[in-house]
């Protein structure tokens, strides 16, 4: 009988999930990999019955907030799902899921519940933390935060229970050390790679295109607004520069030369990235930004936020530059590569070699086969 592994994860995690279960499938090709959605889970066992209860934690937890105006009308379902209590739930049942102890390790990613169980070795890897949002300069985190029933009852177990925490940046890693007591040796960072195809096409001309690129999901907390501030004040001295945004569809928007693409297909931003000139997000709130590392991919510079993890990928004058949240520096750094498309060519060079020298799946996967194995032998 093959020795085994248990992935447990919760949905798609913005394709990331298949891309760690391929790195796993790579990395211990002789172990049988078997799955667990947490969504699946909750289909499966979720009562109405639970859904009535959880109108107590929901209104406990998050009711002020909402009452309060910090966390909006629309996120109501959103919130309803992110109580303690349905992660309590979800870990019970997901628990309930894991017939055999015979598996070599268990390895989850995010840390929405907990999959340990046992004395089986168990491994979280995770983009982001809660209590992250404390860090952020200029968002309240209420508007984001979980509340303090899920961080003391169920994330915090989570980070305690695991043998080892893997992370995607180092504000992770820092968080888990200095607001979670984490001990050092329990959290590693190992980065990640990009989720999209690998269709990049060699085209030096798309640095003269002045076309700007926008990808982001979520509009506000990207920072989407201050983006089109500063776009208003380029067209002044670049009246042929382009913005282009993808992945959302903001409304009212009346500038010219802006292109609302909204939601495309993973294959489909390739695309966009190959034919850019600039990729800028200014974004408020990031746990990690993969799009950050599929536009180093696409060598292209990068102009974005000095916030989370962010730095990790983006190093002044080299690959991009970091901004503190400035409509003017913005406004300045665009114009800068706009009237010098050499530079936005050297700096996609650049970002190119550094991401594939610390951003890819296989040097994640590499590094956390090599803590896993090393900790597996020991506890054999």
């Amino acid at each position: 009988m093959p020795d085994k592994i248990l992935f447990l994860k919760q949905g798609s995690f913005s394709l990331t999930n298949d891309s760690v279960f391929r790195i796993l499938d790579t990395e211990f090709a002789n172990f049988q990999i078997d799955v667990i959605d947490a969504n699946d889970v909750q289909k499966k066992n979720f009562k109405y019955y639970h859904y009535l209860k959880n109108i107590f934690f929901f209104i406990r937890e998050y009711g002020k907030d909402f009452v309060l105006g910090y966390k909006p009308p629309r996120s109501v379902l959103a919130w309803f799902l992110s109580t303690s209590y349905i992660s309590r739930l979800t870990t019970k049942y997901v628990q309930k899921e894991i017939k055999s102890n015979d598996y070599r390790f268990t390895f989850q990613t995010q840390s929405i519940f907990n999959g340990k169980k046992g004395g089986i070795p168990h491994f979280v890897y995770t983009d982001h933390t809660t209590k992250t949002n404390l860090y952020y300069p200029n968002i309240n985190p209420r508007l984001y935060i979980r509340s303090d029933k899920f961080i003391e009852q169920c994330e915090s177990k989570v980070y305690n229970d695991a043998d080892m925490i893997f992370t995607f940046g180092s504000s992770i890693t820092y968080s888990l050390l200095n607001q979670y007591n984490i001990p050092r040796e329990k959290v590693e960072t190992v980065f990640a790679g990009i989720n999209i195809s690998d269709n990049y096409l060699e085209n030096p001309s798309k640095y003269f295109s002045k076309k700007i690129l926008f990808v982001g999901v979520e509009w506000e907390r990207k920072g989407g607004p201050l983006l089109l501030k500063a776009f208003e004040k380029v067209l002044v001295k670049h009246p042929d520069a382009s913005l282009t945004i993808v992945g959302c569809s903001p409304k009212n928007i009346t500038l010219p030369n802006c292109q609302v693409v909204g939601r495309v297909t993973a294959d489909k931003v390739a695309d966009y990235y190959n034919n850019a000139a600039i990729f800028c997000l200014p974004t408020l709130r990031e746990p990690f930004g993969i799009v950050f590392v599929e536009a180093m991919r696409y060598k292209l510079p990068v102009l974005s936020s000095n916030i989370g993890s962010i730095p990790d990928m983006v190093v002044n004058n080299y690959n991009g530059f970091l901004i503190d949240n400035s409509v003017e520096e913005y406004t300045d750094k665009i114009c800068m590569l706009l009237d010098n498309p050499a530079l936005g060519k050297e700096w996609g060079e650049n970002g190119f070699k550094y991401g594939q020298s610390k951003f890819t799946w296989e040097i994640a996967g590499k590094k956390m086969k090599e803590t896993i194995t090393n900790f597996i032998d020991i506890v054999r």
